[in-house]
């Protein structure tokens, strides 16, 4: 789900990036615009990933630390949230330069 988001988003933004190579005209600045994105949505999906397993352990009774459950859940969230909060902003971000005439 996460991954097919980052596509969407890549493409409409029409950053696409090709295996060892960067999208930034000076490939020693750094990582890319994307390479960071991409690495963020990763992130969010590991954090997923992790909190799913956790409530899988408590139901299941091979974990019995709830707040720890709780805790990861609630860290994925917030990462999800603020996934959704940075895509919201480049769609306005993409919306406004779309609408400037050259």
């Amino acid at each position: 789900m996460i991954q097919g988001a980052a596509n969407n988003l890549g493409n409409i933004t029409g950053i696409t990036q090709t295996p060892g190579k960067s999208s930034s005209p000076d490939a020693t600045t750094g990582s890319s615009f994307a390479d960071m994105l991409n690495k963020s949505i990763d992130e969010v999906s590991r954090l997923q990933q992790d909190a799913s397993k956790a409530v899988n352990d408590v139901a299941t009774g091979q974990n019995e630390n709830v707040t720890g459950v709780m805790t990861a859940v609630e860290k994925s969230d917030l990462a999800f949230k603020t996934l959704l909060t940075i895509r919201a902003k480049l769609m306005d971000a993409y919306e406004e330069i779309k609408q400037i005439s050259v």
